[in-house]
């Protein structure tokens, strides 16, 4: 195999792994072990980074709602290692920008495999969001995920809420 490429597999199987045992150290805290397999998985700071943005030129308001098909949208549980699957939606009213739709979806794909709770996850796509906007009138962020042990959970952000 080319060294390199060596070298740049290695990298990622020690991030994981410094990752994963961190995760581990910290539900330790709480008197939390892992259940069932223990697995890899990434921090939250080697997601896509870049989400394409298209001008926005039209006089008018408009409102785009984005919402990800059951089973598109996951990422990791921490304290499980288990896939948490849930329904993504973006609802904001541009100001300059708006996303390209591609981009935009591989930055959810991004996800896949990092380990971040579902309330972490919902806030950090808010805030990059926010941030590739630039000046959306409004924008709200929301997941609704799978039932896990009989409980649903829902996490919103709303940008008229933030102080």
């Amino acid at each position: 195999m080319d060294p390199e490429l060596e070298r740049r597999i290695e990298e990622e199987l020690r991030r994981a792994r410094d990752h994963t045992r961190a995760a581990i150290q910290y539900m330790a805290r709480f008197g939390v072990r892992p259940g069932g397999e223990v697995r890899l998985f990434y921090p939250p700071e080697t997601r896509q980074k870049t989400i394409d943005r298209i001008p926005f030129t039209q006089p008018v308001r408009t409102r785009v709602t984005y919402r990800t098909a059951p089973g598109e949208f996951s990422a990791v549980c921490p304290f499980s290692g288990l896939p948490d699957y849930g329904i993504l939606t973006v609802e904001y009213v541009p100001g300059s920008w708006i996303l390209e739709l591609k981009s935009f979806k591989y930055y959810l794909v991004s996800f896949r495999q990092i380990g971040i709770t579902q309330e972490e996850v919902t806030a950090l796509i808010y805030q990059d969001l926010l941030a590739h906007l630039e000046d959306p009138h409004e924008l709200v962020v929301e997941t609704v995920y799978n039932v896990r042990g009989g409980i649903r959970t829902r996490v919103r952000v709303d940008a008229r809420e933030q102080g």
